[in-house]
């Protein structure tokens, strides 16, 4: 446990309100919300198997070829001409034109709810996973989490505009009854357990990020594969599955491998596992290999879209929310 430092950290800022120095300590503590990210390292014992992992299954050939727009005979030609890296960048930008699609649907959808699961590597420590409720309102950009595992019933609210720019949060549990604290969501204390600010998280943040990571893949050329692998299920929902491989570690820095799953309906990622490098000797089963190398995880179940939000939803004052003030 990283409390020492992050007490010498905080100690530092501290203003001379002992009171207010005992709650935003209290915040270090619990909030968990995403920042810089950071190889993954070598220690296999202390990470855990994801709960939400399942099997990869290779698609068919004829099924990684076949699309709506073309007959299956002329498929099968194309197919056969092209070269495997052609394959694999057929593949990619086939992915890149679904999340554009879906980023069109969540443009248009003002906002929705899910159970939200996340884990993530932060300074070379992999955290156990979070499940939590979200809400999430797109204009202005508002979200509201509520921890339904570890820490159950911390909550924490932003919304775009308001409050100064600071993110209002409170713990859990015994942690309940002392008051919420206001941090900027950019700031040290906020990131010190996450790889990005809560200003990032949702499905659109996710769906932007992916495609920006993929326009690059695509340009500089960093990838030795991707494969869309058999149709999966995931929340009940059929999925288009992607495998995505990286050369090296020289050309992708930051991700050696990614599985991701976006929902055949609304064209949104609402599954994925991304994989770093390994510092050290590699694993020879690939299940360890990925054990060991698992930098961040994100799933989306329960989604429902337009589930008429109102302003309380994102009002720290709504009796139904537990955010004390001092």
């Amino acid at each position: 446990m990283r409390f020492p430092r992050l007490f010498r950290r905080f100690n530092a800022q501290q203003t001379a309100n002992g009171m207010s120095f005992s709650i935003a300590l209290f915040a270090l503590m619990f909030l968990y919300l995403e920042s810089s990210p950071t190889p993954a390292g070598a220690d296999v014992a202390r990470r855990v198997t994801s709960k939400h992992a399942f099997v990869i299954v290779q698609a068919k050939p004829e099924a990684a070829a076949a699309t709506n727009a073309q007959p299956q005979q002329t498929t099968e030609v194309v197919q056969a001409d092209l070269t495997p890296e052609q394959k694999h960048e057929r593949d990619l930008l086939l992915k890149m034109q679904l999340i554009e699609k879906g980023l069109e649907f969540l443009t248009k959808t003002p906002d929705y709810t899910a159970q939200f699961v996340k884990q993530e590597l932060v300074n070379g420590e992999l955290l156990d996973e979070q499940e939590m409720e979200m809400k999430v309102r797109h204009a202005p950009f508002s979200i509201y989490l509520k921890w339904t595992t570890g820490e159950v019933g911390r909550e924490v609210l932003y919304v775009d505009g308001a409050n100064d720019g600071r993110m209002t949060a409170h713990g859990g549990g015994w942690k309940a009854r002392l008051p919420a604290v206001a941090l900027d969501p950019g700031s040290g204390l906020a990131m010190a357990e996450s790889r990005y600010p809560v200003t990032k998280a949702g499905l659109h943040e996710l769906a932007k990020l992916m495609l920006r990571v993929h326009q690059e893949d695509l340009q500089l050329k960093r990838f030795s594969k991707c494969e869309k692998l058999a149709d999966q299920t995931f929340d009940g929902r059929p999925c288009h599955a992607f495998l995505m491989e990286y050369k090296d570690q020289k050309t992708s820095d930051q991700y050696r491998k990614s599985i991701s799953l976006i929902d055949k309906e609304w064209s949104i990622p609402i599954y994925t596992r991304n994989f770093g490098w390994l510092n050290g000797e590699v694993p020879a089963d690939p299940e360890q290999h990925d054990a060991a190398t698992l930098i961040e995880f994100y799933s989306y179940a329960n989604v429902k879209f337009r589930p008429n939000l109102i302003a309380a939803d994102f009002d720290h004052t709504n009796e139904e929310y537990r955010f004390k003030r001092q």
